[in-house]
């Protein structure tokens, strides 16, 4: 069976290549950092993370980012020895392209392509010409591209203007046959979200279009399973088809998500000539399939080592002096509050993997505590619920602070005498967060404060869970994280 999602919690946006040794899937990471998150398999059965295509090393900070602005949708490929990532800075001068012959790097740094448009991709051509593809207004464009300069060989052209000509974006083109296909999304990112696919003998098309998408849950209401689209497809060694793509899981009866957008998998069927994926553009969470996938392991951070290997994020920028960890604890300088807008806080989060999960850890509260800190689950700087710790002369203030829209409360506040730590703990079901101190409820929030469909402004993360210290100083306890 393909157990989905393949890749949980907030992973949008997958594409994936193939080097000869192992499969390598990246996916969008917005305002957080590091960018561009990668994944390795050697069979397609358990994914582990690689490592993040966007560091120090090659110059990227997200400072001054909106929420959800950032980076959108790479593309990876591998050609000639070489990885190869497109990708958006929302943030910055727009379409880009790096590359590394390794997939932990280095990268290079950037090579801006164009400064409008968004979703980038290329692909390689039989004769070995590299053609870009990305969308535009009216559809999506194309162009010959040189690959390790960035550089476009010729203009822009439009090369389908799409279905229905509603967000046309996310496109890829696949040589078969003497054929191009062109694969794309419309619909939005949501619940109208859906997979078109094209065909041309020629790479500037026209193309010809599958009038009945190829992957669609917009008629499947009810179904946990929505908003599929963003596809991307690649051909294993043994001949057979396989498509990642993007896709939410819906809990319970109300349309509302929290975990963000993940990354899932299936087959792909060539009917008529046309890519199908799954069960005629349908999936499930449990696909009949002879690869057997895995699921991911639970994250804990408990050596110095886990900082740099595990799928940690923070929000805009690395900070890295701001972390270190010896003799089994974790230090953390605290600057800017949770809630700053544009804000660089001091936070270390772990992606939120599933609807059921606790995560725990143990804060100092001696004389090394001098800041607020606590853990924290985190949507972005407008959403989110805190412990937050401080120490006075006079003993140690808990409160339970919620974020949501433009409005920030305490929900819950105790005071504590002095003692040397404190066991913090949020545990999550379906519907809400219960927040513990020392094994006592302090308070709970729901899960619907932290879904897209109730922001604001339009979202594309999801949920987050960590640790954070405030205009200060703060030591936890090692290990701490998730836990079953």
């Amino acid at each position: 069976m393909i157990h989905n999602p393949i890749i949980r919690g907030f992973n949008p946006d997958p594409s994936i290549t193939y080097d000869g040794e192992r499969y390598v899937i990246a996916v969008s990471t917005f305002e957080y950092y590091p960018g561009i998150a990668l994944y390795t398999s050697p069979d397609l059965s358990s994914w582990e993370y690689a490592g993040s295509a966007l560091t120090e090393e090659n110059g990227f900070s997200f400072s001054g980012c909106r929420n959800s602005s950032g980076i959108y949708a790479p593309a990876i490929r591998f050609h000639d020895g070489l990885y190869y990532i497109t990708s958006t800075d929302k943030n910055g001068k727009g379409n880009f392209i790096i590359s590394s012959r390794s997939v932990s790097g280095p990268w290079s740094n950037a090579k801006w392509i164009h400064p409008e448009g968004i979703d980038p991709s290329i692909m390689f051509l039989d004769d070995g010409r590299c053609f870009y593809t990305q969308n535009g207004k009216g559809g999506i464009y194309g162009a010959f591209i040189d690959p390790d300069s960035g550089r476009l060989l010729e203009e822009l052209r439009l090369i389908s203007p799409g279905l229905s000509g509603y967000a046309t974006e996310a496109p890829h083109i696949y040589q078969k046959d003497g054929m191009f296909y062109l694969l794309f999304a419309e619909g939005g990112t949501e619940y109208g979200h859906h997979e078109i696919a094209g065909r041309s003998d020629s790479v500037y098309g026209p193309y010809e279009l599958r009038t009945k998408p190829v992957l669609s849950h917009t008629e499947r209401k009810g179904h946990i399973i929505q908003a599929t689209g963003h596809a991307d497809l690649i051909q294993t060694e043994d001949g057979r088809w396989i498509a990642v793509f993007l896709a939410i899981r819906v809990f319970g009866k109300p349309l509302l998500h929290h975990l963000g957008r993940e990354t899932f998998m299936a087959e792909v069927n060539w009917k008529n000539d046309w890519p199908v994926i799954g069960d005629d553009g349908r999936v499930e969470l449990d696909l009949p399939s002879d690869i057997e996938t895995r699921r991911q392991d639970i994250v804990s951070i408990s050596s110095p080592e886990d900082i740099a290997a595990l799928p940690i994020l923070r929000v805009r920028a690395p900070h890295s002096s701001d972390y270190s960890v010896t003799d089994g604890q974790l230090a953390i300088h605290g600057r800017c509050p949770l809630s700053e807008s544009y804000g660089e806080p001091s936070a270390l989060l772990l992606r939120q993997t599933e609807p059921v999960i606790s995560f725990s850890a143990t804060l100092r509260t001696d004389l090394s505590l001098t800041g607020i800190a606590g853990i924290t689950v985190f949507y972005n700087s407008d959403y989110h619920a805190d412990i937050a710790v401080n120490r006075t002369e006079e003993g140690i203030e808990v409160s339970l602070r919620r974020r949501i829209h433009d409005l920030e409360t305490v929900a819950g506040r105790i005071s504590m005498p002095l003692k040397d730590s404190v066991s913090l703990s949020v545990k999550a079901d379906s519907s809400s967060y219960s927040f513990y101190i020392d094994g006592s409820l302090l308070g709970q929030a729901s899960t619907a404060s932290f879904s897209t469909e109730g922001t604001m402004y339009m979202t594309f993360t999801g949920t987050l869970i960590g640790i954070f210290c405030e205009e200060g100083d703060a030591v936890f306890n090692l290990p701490l994280g998730f836990h079953g």
